[in-house]
């Protein structure tokens, strides 16, 4: 069967990794799979092996960007119109509309919501927007894939999905970071501290700023790594300046995905935080997965699905109780999480979900 992937937005985020992971896996099925995406200027393209990968310019300015995309997605999916299946990666018109072209042609369409996306613009014309196709288009599709239990019931309650056309399919371990290993880790590893951020309109990291002030005051030798790119990185550059640690806080930028293992292997802990708003609790945490499977010890607050590894991480309910754990995870020393990478192995593997959709897909095709 030939699937037809295509992803309304760029390629450098938490998103796009789920969808190229999708892509992955289900061309290892056998399958043929062309995948589709908007590339920023100078960001590498995914590594997916045996998918035909195709990419719509992108042109800084989002209106323009998305008539752009609907009128590429649109030749794309003429250009294979020999698809069995067009999956479309979030309920957003420049995906969705052709989506629904080839619904009129019989094809079997699904659509991957991974997140409140509505949930992250300020009040105005292009969150209605947002929130309009987000509530209608998905009920358009023969099956909705979804990652969190909360998004789930969000879909199949507020969205009026039937709940027989929804599949939970669990967000997995990214390909790249199976081949590591921590149980070869460096014991001369600096004592350091990873977090992986996005630096743009919607980041939470300006709330721990004052957190890292008092780490690093507590320890002077502390290095802590800032992955992660966006429009606001000048101005914490600038605030991690005010605050006299910038000799501790290092702004790594973006990294290629493939490499991101290696930078987060070669710390002590990893930190996660995301504001306990009624979107992020819909989010599949990516980095809690992460940084479990290069064998961190991690704290991070009760938010998205911290929930689902309670028992392998430190859930904190506050920035001050965050700071507490963090600060006693330092004085512990390098310790190496070797339950929790085994904990990731057993239950993020995308091959059972993936398993799964395509049996779900097979058996609407009967």
């Amino acid at each position: 069967m030939k699937f037809l992937l295509i992803s309304p937005f760029t390629s450098i985020s938490g998103s796009a990794v789920r969808f190229w992971n999708i892509a992955q896996h289900i061309r290892r099925q056998g399958h043929t799979v062309v995948y589709v995406e908007r590339r920023p200027a100078g960001a590498p393209a995914p590594r997916l092996e045996g998918v035909v990968y195709r990419t719509s310019p992108a042109l800084n300015n989002l209106a323009l960007d998305m008539i752009v995309s609907l009128a590429f997605n649109m030749l794309v999916f003429l250009r294979h119109i020999d698809c069995g299946v067009y999956y479309a990666l979030k309920p957003a018109p420049n995906n969705c509309f052709p989506a629904l072209f080839a619904r009129l042609l019989f094809k079997r369409t699904v659509l991957d919501i991974d997140d409140l996306d509505f949930g992250y613009l300020k009040p105005g014309i292009g969150r209605w927007l947002s929130r309009y196709f987000f509530h209608h288009l998905p009920r358009a599709f023969h099956l909705v894939t979804c990652h969190t239990p909360r998004l789930k019931e969000y879909v199949t309650a507020n969205i009026g999905v039937p709940g027989n056309k929804v599949l939970f399919l669990t967000q997995g371990l990214s390909d790249v970071f199976v081949p590591c290993d921590p149980a070869r880790k460096p014991e001369d590893i600096t004592k350091s501290i990873v977090y992986l951020a996005t630096l743009g309109i919607t980041s939470d990291f300006d709330d721990l700023l004052v957190m890292f002030e008092r780490l690093c005051r507590a320890h002077d030798d502390l290095h802590i790594k800032v992955i992660g790119d966006g429009v606001r990185r000048k101005y914490f550059e600038d605030r991690i300046a005010e605050l006299g640690i910038s000799g501790n806080v290092h702004f790594l930028g973006r990294i290629d995905h493939h490499l991101i293992p290696v930078v987060m292997a070669h710390n002590w802990i990893g930190l996660n935080y995301m504001r306990p708003t009624i979107t992020n609790n819909c989010r599949a945490i990516l980095k809690l997965r992460e940084y479990l499977a290069v064998g961190l010890q991690v704290v991070c607050n009760d938010a998205g699905d911290a929930y689902l590894f309670k028992d392998h991480v430190y859930v904190e309910q506050t920035i001050d109780d965050m700071e507490r754990r963090t600060l006693d995870l330092l004085g512990r020393g390098l310790r190496v999480n070797l339950e929790g990478r085994r904990f990731i192995e057993e239950h993020f593997r995308w091959e059972p979900g993936i398993a799964e959709l395509l049996d779900r897909i097979g058996k609407r095709r009967t």
